[in-house]
């Protein structure tokens, strides 16, 4: 009799082959999708699966056959959704962001364009806890990474302060990271809250 082995989640480098391999180097790598899942994470508005996942396999929703590779590489995005979720919850001081390594530096390019592709998804609700708030100043050694994040603190980055934001910013990241998820999470909690209308008809259906 054949017994089917159910086969592993990638693991994330193997994710990052499996995208990025085949000279596919301008696809979403491993790097990108941990931004955006600190984006997704921290936000003060949850984001379903359905609205993020096509922006990570070009715009599609994931064939996930049993044993295929798209959905050992869906287990391992969501293994890692999982973890910074729990890390970030529970023991904040211990999140560590996945940054690409490139000639024995680390690049932090690629993780901050996924971070701000979460912030596009929830613009409005970024905007009123973050963005428009003091509290941007935490987004600086994200945003200067990208242009187009630049592009959304000008007046607290001139360009002449770029370069020296840069070299420390991935030390910085984690803990601001943590403070932004520390800030929006009450949000998020009374978002995520039912209304007494919904309470309502959640008990007559029982």
């Amino acid at each position: 009799m054949m017994v089917a082995v159910t086969k592993p989640p990638f693991s994330y480098d193997e994710l990052d082959e499996y995208l990025r391999g085949g000279g596919h180097h301008d696809a979403v790598g491993m790097s990108a999708i941990d931004g955006l899942i600190a984006a997704l994470v921290a936000a003060p508005a949850f984001v379903y699966p359905d609205e993020w996942l096509p922006l990570i396999f070009g715009g599609r929703r994931p064939r996930m056959r049993e044993g295929s590779a798209e959905l050992r590489a869906v287990q391992a995005i969501f293994q890692r959704y999982n973890e910074v979720s729990a890390i970030l919850a529970e023991r904040p001081h211990d999140y560590c962001p996945i940054f690409m390594i490139h000639a024995d530096a680390i690049v932090v390019a690629p993780w901050a364009a996924g971070f701000i592709l979460g912030i596009a998804l929830r613009q409005e609700a970024w905007a009123t806890s973050i963005l428009l708030t003091p509290h941007r100043s935490l987004l600086v050694p994200i945003l200067i990474h990208q242009e187009l994040g630049a592009k959304l603190i000008p007046d607290m980055l001139p360009a002449d302060d770029a370069q020296c934001h840069r070299p420390d910013a991935h030390h910085q990241i984690p803990s601001a990271v943590v403070a932004i998820r520390r800030i929006c999470n009450p949000r998020r909690a009374a978002e995520a809250k039912p209304t007494p209308s919904t309470s309502a008809r959640i008990r007559r259906r029982r």
